[in-house]
C-alpha cells in the first residue's frame, strides 16, 4: 500500500501550529486533540519542522516549562526533518521509524504539506492486511475457496 492510499484511508486533516506560538498553547492543543506531535509552519504556512511529544519531554526534564518558551526552540528543525512523499510505500514508512526510532512522519507533495502518519497507523493497516490474508487462507484451507 501506498502512503496516499492510507492517508486518503485515514483522512488528511493535520494540526498545526505556528512557530512563534508559546510552547503552552502547543501543549494544550496536543492535550486537547489526543495527539502526539504537532506539525510546526512559519508565517507563510510552509512547513517548518515537527514538535514531537519526546521534545517535550526534554524540556520536562531540564526544568519546568517556562510560560515564555515558544515552539520554535524546541521543535525539530525542516533541516533535521525526515518525510515521506506520498508515492512512498508501507515498508518505506516502517523502516524509517524503525531505523530512527520516530513514530511520526509528515508526508509532503511538492514541499506542500499533505497529512500526517504515525507508526500506529502503519501498524494499524499492516494488521488488517495480515487479518484479511488468515481469513482467505483459512477459508482456502477449509475447503471455501472464493
Amino acid at each position: 500500500m501506498r502512503i496516499d492510499e492510507l492517508l486518503e484511508k485515514k483522512g488528511l486533516s493535520v494540526e498545526t501550529i505556528k512557530t512563534e506560538e508559546p510552547l503552552k498553547t502547543a501543549i494544550k492543543v496536543m492535550n486537547e486533540k489526543h495527539i502526539g506531535a504537532l506539525i510546526t509552519v512559519d508565517y507563510n504556512g510552509d512547513v517548518a519542522g515537527i514538535l514531537s511529544e519526546r521534545d517535550l519531554l526534554m524540556i520536562c526534564s531540564e526544568c519546568a516549562p517556562d510560560k515564555n518558551r515558544i515552539v520554535k526552540d524546541h521543535m525539530t528543525p525542516k533541516s533535521k526533518l525526515i518525510t515521506l512523499k506520498m508515492e512512498d510505500n508501507l515498508q518505506t514508512a516502517m523502516k524509517i521509524f524503525t531505523e530512527k526510532k520516530i513514530r511520526h512522519l509528515p508526508v509532503l507533495d511538492n514541499e506542500k504539506l499533505t497529512g500526517i502518519i504515525s507508526i500506529g497507523d502503519v501498524v494499524k493497516e499492516l494488521l488488517e492486511v495480515v487479518e484479511e490474508e488468515n481469513k482467505y487462507l483459512k477459508e482456502y484451507v477449509m475447503g471455501q475457496n472464493i
